[in-house]
Formats: structure tokens, sequence, C-alpha cells
């Protein structure tokens, strides 16, 4: 199952069980109908729900679901649950399960969007109210954590930037494994989801570029000022109030995949510019390539669940790929 798949199951049997528990016994084309699945579909869930419940995984400690009533042929199609009365009553933590969710709360908070920050301090508020002024002692920190050589080079990238002096740096770019040497002209280092990136004008795209700084091998300050036309490198993008530090380059290509079931957890992982639903449970996303190798290697990784709807000429290498491929089995 993909990892969208998997959340959506969680989501509908957090709301299931809840449902059964006011209810009683229901006909499962009745709890279809209010949850808004197929029978079938729910069947499925309570086959995974009957091994759940509290830890130990003994027969008293787990659900019990009368499957055998809704898959047989002589059953009458009625759900009964049993041994989830533990559900209705509340959450209780402990004080360290309640300060770990603190340290947590306040770690979301500091990369959440405004909208979302106020419902963090909401929650934040109810537990701290809770915990009767014993808050967490762990500070989460305002910042990527950085050691050993990473530190020295974020130093070396910070004074850089104070200084407003050129940078030797050497990149290893992911797209193609390598490393490469380039000359870039600092302008700022941002975080941005608990990692560190350096806005820059790299002298050999001759274009403004952003560089996550885990991915640097090392960094040397040149004694050259930054060029004075880079002194305001383009900072990333604002929208709705959060960095968009992954804007495609000029020339970048549209491409359309069609993904089945199976992958449909691409859109969590990758920047998309849309997604549409293609029947099946299949989807269809649009997102921008700036490195055919890439879209090449994410596509061996899919396959065979995923396929280029447009341009042509990337599926069609894929195919020749694949059969290079196959020729070395024969």
């Amino acid at each position: 199952m993909s990892g969208a798949g998997s959340r959506e199951q969680v989501g509908r049997m957090l709301a299931l069980v809840p449902y059964l528990n006011a209810r009683g016994a229901v006909h499962v084309d009745q709890a279809a109908r209010d949850l808004g699945v197929t029978p079938q579909q729910v069947v499925k869930d309570l086959r995974v729900l009957f091994l759940c419940g509290l830890p130990g995984g003994y027969p008293d400690d787990l659900i019990e679901v009368d499957i055998d009533a809704l898959v047989e042929p002589d059953g009458d199609r009625l759900i009964r649950m049993s041994n989830a009365d533990y559900l209705d009553r509340p959450l209780r933590l402990s004080p360290t399960e309640a300060s770990a969710l603190v340290v947590a709360l306040r770690v979301l908070r500091t990369h959440a969007a405004p909208a979302t920050r106020d419902v963090v301090d909401r929650a934040l508020l109810k537990i701290e109210t809770a915990l009767g002024g014993q808050t967490a002692t762990i500070d989460p920190g305002e910042g990527p954590a950085v050691r050993g050589r990473d530190a020295e080079i974020v130093d070396t990238l910070r004074e850089a930037v104070a200084a407003r002096r050129q940078l030797t740096i050497d990149y290893h770019v992911p797209t193609r494994d390598e490393v490469s040497t380039r000359v870039v002209d600092p302008a700022r280092l941002v975080e941005h989801g608990g990692l560190l990136y350096l806005e820059a004008w790299c002298h050999t795209a001759d274009a403004p570029r952003t560089f996550r700084v885990d991915r640097v091998h090392a960094a040397r300050v040149l004694p050259t000022p930054v060029d004075a036309e880079h002194e305001d490198a383009p900072a990333a993008d604002t929208t709705a109030g959060e960095e968009q530090l992954f804007v495609p380059p000029p020339g970048s290509t549209l491409v359309t995949l069609r993904l089945d079931p199976e992958v449909r957890w691409v859109p969590d992982y990758y920047p998309v510019e849309a997604v549409r639903p293609a029947g099946g449970g299949a989807v269809e996303v649009d997102l921008r390539v700036a490195d055919p190798r890439w879209l090449q290697r994410l596509l061996l990784r899919l396959a065979p669940h995923a396929r280029v709807l447009a341009p042509a000429g990337p599926g069609d290498e894929l195919a020749d790929r694949a059969r290079r491929a196959l020729r070395h089995y024969r």
C-alpha cells in the first residue's frame, strides 16, 4: 500500500471506531453510506482493525470484529465490534509524554505558516495548562543542528556572507552524483524545513542558485569581493508567507506523469504544479524537470507504476533504456 493509501486508511479507521462505538451493531451497507466509502472498503478496513488494540497483542488486548458475519454467504452483514471501550476514555499523558509533545509542537511552530502556527499555539496552551506549569525543559532550538566539519563549513559560509567575499565551494550534485567546484557570490543563509541553504550567484551557471549546505563538501573564502552586480542575489520567492526555495530554472520542462495508486505518494515528496484524479485511484501530476537524467532515475524507481503522458521524449528514452538493460539478462 502506498504512503497516501496508508494515511487514508488510518483516517477511515479513526472515524470508524467511534462511529461503531456510538451505534453498536450496524449493517455494513449503512456504515458505507455514512462514511462515504464502499461496503468492500469497510470490510477491508475491519480486517485490519481487529489486529489493532492495546500493547501486548493478546486476544483480550485486541479489538474484536465478527468478520464471518460480513463475508460468509449466510452472514447477516451486521458489523459487531467489541473490546474497544477504552477508546471512549479521554487520553491520559504522562508528564514525560506531554513534555515530549510540547517539544515537538515548539519545533513545528518554528517552521509553520501563520495559519498553522495559530493551531499549534492553541494546542500548546492546552497541554501546558494541563501540565500545571511543568513545561518541557528541553530546548528544541531555533535552527538546524550542525556539528564537526559541517559546523566549520557553516562558519566559513557565514564569514563570506558577512564580509561580502566570494567563495569556492565543492558541491555534490545529486542528479549527476558528482562533486563540482564552483565560485559563488554569497548573498544570505536561510533555514527551511530543518536545513540550511546558501543563496548565491553561481559563476559556473551564470545565474542565481540555492545550495543545500549539507551538500557542500568544502568551502574557502576568496580575497575577491562579491561582484557589485550580484550584491543582491534574488531571494527565494515568497508565497502565502512561506519560502519557496526550489524554483525551477529557466528552460525547465513541464512533464505530465500518470501515477498508479501504488505510487500516489510522489506529490508528497516532490514539488509538483498540479495533481488531478485519473480514475481507478490513479492521478496525473504536472512537475517541472530541469535535468532529464533526474526524471529518468525517478521513472526507473517508480516502474512499472508511472508513465510519461507529455512530452513524448522522456518516455521514449526510458523505454530504450529499459530495453538496453534487458539485453544484459539474455
